[in-house]
């Protein structure tokens, strides 16, 4: 019979491997959606990101290493207005997510389709 001490030893040194190969939580996340709004002085915008009819509101911050471009040229925050298309590289911290890239997309919308007569 086994005694506990070298059972849970014996259970330590099975299970560490499975443990260091588990897949780690994503640290970055990629939203693309649509500006509702922007808050320039608060460093801070809100962009609308849904699937299908799902939609949400995802809140982040812009910081002072925050890239912000549009076509490959540099911009600022207050340079994007609601109803821009972006995509914006994220982080999870302790106080929200904050924005390590912003690029502003072409967000031409679809045409409209002909209004029967």
């Amino acid at each position: 019979m086994m005694h506990l001490p070298r059972a849970a030893a014996l259970a330590a040194i099975l299970l560490t491997p499975l443990l260091a190969s588990a897949p780690a939580q994503p640290s970055t996340y990629t939203y693309r959606g649509t500006i509702h709004a922007v808050q320039p002085r608060a460093s801070s915008l809100e962009l609308i990101t849904g699937v299908g009819f799902a939609l949400r509101l995802v809140q982040m911050r812009a910081v002072a290493a925050t890239r912000i471009e549009k076509a490959g040229v540099a911009i600022s925050l207050a340079d994007l207005k609601p109803g821009d298309v972006v995509r914006a590289d994220c982080r999870r911290t302790g106080t929200g997510l904050v924005a390590d890239r912003i690029e502003a997309l072409d967000g031409a919308a679809a045409p409209a389709p002909p209004t029967p007569r």
